[in-house]
């Protein structure tokens, strides 16, 4: 076999000009020449198709898209159609109904409820949100994981801090202070002063999830937490049917309401 002939093999394998032409030890317009001058054009074309029907059947339609075409197979209207769809984009029901059917905002409240009460349009919210959570690889239990790292954070893994009791003292003839001749009161006894302290700890020795913002204040850092008491009503709402229907029988579920874990202001309704 030639080396041109060889050379072919090697292109319909899929090698570049370049590789083939250090391969052979000839330069890249050689195997242009090679190509356009002894290579069967067909064979190429034949390769290239096969390539394509192969990526074609590798290729699948993302989840999200696989809903959205059984939403526009659905028996709702298209207004309501194009509503689930801006209502899963933005999250927000009473603006989706603004920007759907051009109406003012009084009205969008009540319609956008009533919309969102119809089972047909309940079914298709979910089927979205469902195939978003999919494409992200995300899950009920990745969120609920968040939310117990939220309703379980202490102030106390992100912080460290204390107090202590300073005696004030005299100051030298440098300015420092003299511990031989601490400040007295009027009776006679030292002065003595609680001092307080607090700083936060090192990034790399905490879990950040449940910080939801450090900033700067006009007295110094401040760090926010996310809401311990939303996180714990949430976390009860994802329970869903659990408790619903197990909350007379399950005795944990009427602890937690009950109990002092919480605590009085956490807005556990018993």
């Amino acid at each position: 076999m030639k080396k041109y002939e060889e050379a072919e093999q090697d292109y319909l394998s899929g090698l570049k000009y370049k590789d083939i032409a250090d391969k052979y030890g000839v330069s890249i317009s050689t195997v242009k020449s090679w190509k356009s001058r002894y290579w069967n054009s067909d064979k190429v074309a034949i390769k290239d198709k096969k390539v394509a029907q192969k990526v074609a059947k590798v290729a699948k339609p993302k989840p999200t898209e696989k809903a959205i075409d059984e939403l526009s197979d659905s028996t709702l209207t298209d207004k309501q159609k194009a509503f689930v769809l801006d209502y899963i984009r933005i999250s927000n029901a009473t603006q989706a109904y603004i920007n759907i059917y051009d109406v003012d905002r009084n009205t969008a409240m009540t319609n956008s409820s009533r919309m969102l009460s119809n089972a047909k349009v309940q079914q298709e919210i979910a089927r979205l949100k469902n195939a978003k959570l999919k494409e992200l690889g995300i899950g009920a239990f990745d969120l609920m994981e968040d939310m117990i790292v939220e309703a379980r954070a202490d102030i106390g893994d992100y912080l460290e801090f204390g107090a202590s009791n300073q005696t004030d003292y005299e100051y030298d003839s440098k300015g420092k202070p003299d511990k031989s001749k601490p400040v007295l009161d009027d009776d006679g006894n030292p002065v003595v002063y609680r001092s307080s302290w607090v700083q936060f700890k090192d990034k790399d020795m905490i879990d950040t999830k449940a910080i939801k913002s450090i900033k700067m204040g006009k007295d110094g850092p401040v760090i926010e937490m996310h809401d311990r008491n939303k996180a714990r009503d949430r976390l009860l709402e994802m329970m869903g049917e659990y408790v619903k229907e197990d909350v007379i029988e399950d005795g944990l579920i009427n602890a937690i309401k009950q109990s002092q874990v919480f605590g009085e202001s956490d807005g556990i309704e018993t």
